[in-house]
């Protein structure tokens, strides 16, 4: 009886525990959104303008990318020779891709649109989720690359999912899987994020993200982000 009594003791302060020490899904984005630069420093984020080079294969591919904050997208890749551009606004998308036999602009399938648009909202996947009409739910812990992290799960009617894994010391994000949809057919897409550096301006950013693609790993590295100058919006629009 004794020894009952005391695995029910036992039981019941590790239970208790776990409820006094467990964190809620909201908890973790908190302090995700505080590590980032706080909540306050994100919502001034207007625009955004990166060049990054990319390297695939024993290629660098540099590029220059221009966000307008919940505005517009557009991506200036050099591949090549050729200059391949990609430009998303709130509900269309166009392409021009030299290597696929065309200059002209191409328009983006509603599922790539949508994936793309993610990156026009500034501060992150998480800032002010719930007003954008997200639902985030915590489904459980991952290690990633030998550290624990927070696996929190992103969903809205009419997007694709897309899957979080927030460092659990740090409470950056460590890498991002979403589903996206080519040739008709359902894809994972993971992204590793590294390198987090906070800029003079208060803002605190991955400067190298890894891509797993059929062609190889795609290790993408910032070399030059500029906050809130002017963008002239046309860049948007479909020539």
């Amino acid at each position: 009886m004794q020894v009952t009594k005391w695995v029910a003791v036992t039981l019941t302060v590790l239970l208790l525990g776990g409820k006094v020490f467990a964190q809620s899904v909201d908890d973790i984005i908190a302090k995700n959104i505080d590590a980032m630069g706080g909540q306050d420093k994100l919502a001034t984020l207007n625009t955004v303008y990166e060049e990054t080079t990319s390297s695939i294969m024993g290629n660098d591919l540099p590029a220059k990318i221009w966000v307008v904050n919940n505005v517009g997208f557009r991506m200036e890749m050099e591949m090549m020779g050729s200059k391949m551009v990609t430009v998303v606004n709130k509900d269309k998308g166009w392409m021009i891709n030299p290597m696929a036999g065309s200059t002209d602009p191409q328009p983006l399938p509603d599922e790539a649109v949508k994936t793309f648009a993610r990156r026009m909202t500034l501060g992150g996947a998480f800032f002010n989720y719930k007003d954008r009409g997200y639902t985030a739910t915590l489904v459980g812990k991952e290690s990633v690359n030998g550290k624990d992290t927070y696996k929190i799960k992103m969903t809205k009617t009419g997007e694709p999912d897309a899957t979080y894994y927030v460092d659990a010391t740090t409470y950056y994000v460590d890498k991002s899987s979403t589903t996206t949809f080519m040739n008709g057919q359902s894809v994972e897409q993971d992204i590793i994020f590294t390198d987090y550096k906070k800029t003079p301006e208060g803002f605190v950013l991955p400067n190298s993200y890894t891509m797993e693609l059929p062609q190889g790993e795609l290790v993408t590295t910032m070399t030059k982000v500029v906050f809130n100058q002017p963008i002239d919006t046309t860049k948007f629009q479909n020539p």
